[in-house]
């Protein structure tokens, strides 16, 4: 009997861990989303404060048409997006996230991840691209490891030029 309460405790001590993890992960993700919207509507915010949640060797992996192993980007790269978009009087907000916890892809194990489900507008002069995505991501010591992310880019490219002509 003592064998049985034992594992039990064990066995909930462990997934509370995961779900702590997951919760600080998922704070920690929300406070991004936060600071990117703040980032594209505050003129005089810098890119630098969204650099700070990510890890040295952050990747960002992207699936347009055309790349169907995906395509990488690093660190710099990826905030520097951000940089370019605001410098070409682009307004990215994320309006609205579903956030759920994400598994180990061996083990199927929580591991502390979070996905996302979204939906961002993007804005240039009077144009509005409303567009939905979804991500997957991965942390390592409170920062954020990678992001996977699977979005119409062509579509919201296709529809801000149409809309811009």
């Amino acid at each position: 009997m003592k064998k049985i309460i034992l594992i039990l405790f064990a066995f909930l001590f462990s997934c509370n861990n995961e779900n702590h993890e997951y919760k600080k992960n998922l704070d920690h993700f929300k406070c991004l989303v936060k600071d990117i919207n703040t980032y594209f509507i505050d003129s005089k915010q810098d890119n630098s404060l969204i650099s700070d949640y990510f890890a040295e060797d952050f990747i960002f992996y992207s699936y347009p048409v055309g790349y169907k192993k995906g395509v990488e980007t690093n660190k710099s790269d990826y905030v520097s997006n951000f940089k370019k978009m605001k410098q070409m009087d682009m307004v990215m907000i994320i309006d609205h996230s579903i956030y759920l916890p994400g598994m180990d892809q061996y083990s199927y194990q929580l591991d502390g991840s979070v996905r996302v489900y979204y939906g961002a507008t993007i804005s240039f002069d009077t144009i509005n691209v409303e567009f939905s995505g979804y991500q997957t991501v991965n942390f390592r010591d409170g920062k954020i490891l990678a992001i996977w992310e699977w979005a119409d880019y062509g579509g919201v490219s296709n529809q801000l030029d149409k809309l811009i002509q």
